[in-house]
């Protein structure tokens, strides 16, 4: 799957995050209860994937160190 590099500013990032992060919970555990849902789990793999990259960039441009350089 081809990459896009995308600039935005911390606030940006951290608002994103937010609201991708609110998304994701409602996916995995509000959907679900509603009759009718049909379950996407490959959607649901990617929404996780893009919360994890998103949470890891976040953490780096805060100055965390990256959990795989201990």
């Amino acid at each position: 799957m081809p990459q896009i590099p995308v600039k935005l500013s911390l606030e940006e990032l951290q608002a994103l995050l937010e609201m991708v992060e609110n998304q994701l919970f409602r996916i995995k555990f509000i959907d679900s209860k509603i009759p009718g849902h049909k379950a996407n789990p490959e959607k649901q793999r990617a929404a996780s994937s893009a919360v994890s990259t998103l949470q890891e960039a976040f953490k780096k441009a805060k100055g965390f160190k990256n959990k795989d350089a201990a």
